[in-house]
């Protein structure tokens, strides 16, 4: 994980946008694998009730090119591979290096009797040794936008890849692919993305004081918000946004949600925060 998430964010007002985005996303935190890489997909979601501790961080630089046999095809557990990705946070990729990390986020090669998890968790340690590069890799973020729509990328490494561009706009301010990408997540059907992206563009341009941009972000929540056939992560997350806007409307579908008895009850206890 990275560690910018490993520490709770701070609530709104008893509701965070974290705990409304993550309703039904799965959860990075679970299943430890003992088995080897090269082994079944039931040995990996064997341990999925029990938390995952964290990996120490090695903050050694690795060999050059460990990236390239990190991510081939072999017998490693996916700790290892793990420990051997945050080892190299601070140092600079190769080009080889880059093009085997974006290869992989973007699903074309990972090897084969990998787990969706143990991917999942290599390609969120990956990003953020991408995005810590040092020296920056100014290029980093236009690569990562297109990586983010290809046809084989995992859903949930899309989510994460909206989540580190969002941590790339506050490193580095703001650039016009994170925009772009970040608007074009908020438009997927992907369960929990387009809640994440909504999260990335309302801080950004809270940061960087763009009322008019922030004000279109609420509008856009509040149309998600209502919208009954989007997913619940999605919903209570846009509701939750929409409500920072504030508004007539929002109070409306707000009340509407507390009286419907179907109303699930984390958006009901979003809607409470809002219509407040």
């Amino acid at each position: 994980m990275t560690g910018d998430r490993r520490v709770p964010e701070p609530s709104r007002q008893g509701v965070s946008v974290r705990t409304a985005r993550d309703v039904s996303k799965p959860r990075k935190a679970e299943g430890v694998e003992k088995a080897e890489i090269g082994g079944s997909e039931g040995a990996e979601n064997a341990g999925s009730g029990s938390q995952r501790q964290p990996l120490q961080f090695r903050a050694k630089p690795v060999e050059p090119f460990a990236v390239l046999s990190i991510l081939a095809s072999g017998k490693q557990t996916v700790e290892d591979r793990v420990r051997q990705v945050q080892g190299m946070r601070g140092i600079s990729f190769s080009k080889e290096e880059r093009e085997s990390a974006l290869a992989f986020l973007a699903g074309q090669q990972v090897p084969a009797g990998m787990g969706k998890g143990s991917m999942q968790w290599l390609a969120d340690e990956l990003l953020t040794a991408l995005r810590l590069q040092n020296p920056p890799w100014h290029g980093l973020a236009a690569e990562l936008a297109k990586v983010a729509f290809q046809p084989g990328t995992d859903p949930v490494v899309r989510d994460y890849i909206m989540q580190h561009l969002g941590h790339l706009w506050e490193q580095a301010g703001a650039r016009k692919e994170i925009d772009a990408a970040l608007w074009r997540a908020v438009e997927t059907d992907d369960e929990t993305t387009p809640g994440t992206a909504l999260i990335a563009l309302s801080r950004g341009y809270a940061r960087d004081q763009d009322e008019e941009s922030l004000a279109a972000v609420h509008e856009r929540a509040l149309a998600l918000a209502h919208n009954p056939d989007g997913t619940l992560a999605v919903r209570v997350t846009a509701l939750s946004i929409a409500g920072d806007g504030g508004g007539a409307e929002v109070k409306e579908l707000a009340g509407r949600l507390i009286k419907d008895a179907t109303t699930p009850v984390i958006l009901r206890k979003v809607a409470e925060r809002v219509g407040r």
